[in-house]
């Protein structure tokens, strides 16, 4: 448990830098956005919701692109054999402590850092599984072949566990509206 919260901390530290220094390029960009379509918003108001949802968004966008290109690895490793990490690290727990914590980096961090993908592209987009699990699929391939001339890992299971992430993110969104909605009709 102590090494996930160490990942999350430097999940959010490390990029702190660059969303500050991109923030205010976000908040123009938007502004300039919704000065030119305000007859395209509702009755051409600002929905404050939206707008803070696209915000968390786009902070969270800069916070995976630190963690996935700006933070090295300084590793320039190309695997695309799905699943062999995955069943290698299993393999391998019993014989040190070490691969237990590589095991949940690989796994639970995959998954984890894509289930805000799947929760943002449901709340903000209004996508259905199959399409949000098609955003994660689409994001994950974006950042792996992005990685490629890298000194970073490129590997097929990160495809595979980002999407399962943005899947759960989806799952998770639509959990809370029905417990939102029983709350209110009782």
């Amino acid at each position: 448990m102590r090494v996930l919260l160490h990942y999350g901390y430097a999940f959010l530290t490390d990029g702190l830098g660059l969303v500050l220094m991109l923030l205010p390029f976000y908040l123009l960009g938007r502004l300039l956005y919704l000065a030119v379509h305000k007859d395209k918003t509702l009755a051409g108001k600002i929905q404050p919701d939206r707008e803070v949802l696209l915000l968390a968004f786009f902070v969270f966008l800069v916070l995976l692109f630190t963690q996935t290109f700006v933070v090295n690895s300084g590793r320039n490793e190309l695997r695309l054999v799905p699943l062999n990490v995955i069943t290698t690290q299993i393999a391998q727990m019993h014989d040190s402590p070490e691969t237990v914590n590589e095991f949940l980096f690989n796994v639970v961090g995959n998954i984890g850092i894509f289930v805000p993908v799947g929760w943002f592209a449901a709340a903000i987009f209004r996508r259905n599984l199959v399409r949000t699990a098609g955003i994660g699929l689409l994001l994950s391939l974006c950042i792996e072949v992005g990685q490629l001339p890298l000194d970073r890992t490129t590997d097929v299971d990160d495809l595979i566990l980002n999407t399962t992430g943005a899947v759960l993110g989806y799952g998770l969104y639509r959990l809370l509206i029905k417990l939102s909605g029983a709350f209110r009709r009782k």
